[in-house]
Formats: structure tokens, C-alpha cells, sequence
């Protein structure tokens, strides 16, 4: 087990009507990328900027439903199962070209 303490939950919500969500998957990730900084950005700005980064790769690689989802992270500290900090979240769009055919859905 690492030694450091950036462990996060990020906890991705699809939106089914407006105001309206489903909590469809929990990443638990080691990963200290929200301290860091990026020249240009405000804080709030590389926020956004590095968690949509996250969520495009996991939703990719789960296959996700195309729509808007609410991507929520929070901070656990030392450990993985600690108590939860929310650190912020953001509202995003998940656009259906990311799918390949074989893993859409029939209509």
C-alpha cells in the first residue's frame, strides 16, 4: 500500500431527468492530482479541468451510458475507507460518439 495520502472517491451520477440522478458507479483512486496547480488557472478552473480529465478516462473505459452526469469527488485521507471530504464536483456531458457499436445499446 502506497505511503501517501491522496486517496479519493470519485462518485459518478447519471442524470435522469432534470435534478433527477443515478449513483451508476464509485472510483477509489490514490491519486494527488487536485493539489497540484497549473499556471493560467484558477484553482476552481484546474478543478474542473483535471476531474473531467478522470471522468472521460473511467466512463470511457466502464463503457458508460452517453448523458449528463454529476462527477462528485471527495477526499479520504490516509486511507482509501477514512472519513469523506467533499472536495467539489462538476456537471458534465458524455457524449455517445465515445461508444464503440459493439457496446451500444439496442433501440
Amino acid at each position: 500500500m502506497p505511503l501517501w495520502d491522496y486517496w479519493h472517491h470519485i462518485e459518478y451520477r447519471r442524470e435522469l431527468r432534470k435534478g433527477h440522478y443515478l449513483h451508476e458507479y464509485t472510483e477509489i483512486v490514490e491519486d494527488q492530482g487536485w493539489v497540484l496547480r497549473r499556471r493560467g488557472m484558477t484553482p476552481e478552473e484546474y478543478f474542473s479541468y483535471y476531474t473531467r480529465g478522470c471522468a472521460e478516462d473511467f466512463l470511457g473505459r466502464v463503457r458508460a451510458k452517453p448523458g449528463t452526469w454529476l462527477v462528485a469527488v471527495y477526499r479520504t485521507g490516509a486511507s482509501p475507507y477514512g472519513e469523506r471530504t467533499l472536495r467539489g464536483s462538476i456537471r458534465m456531458r458524455w457524449p455517445a460518439r465515445f461508444l464503440d457499436a459493439s457496446s451500444a445499446e439496442p433501440t
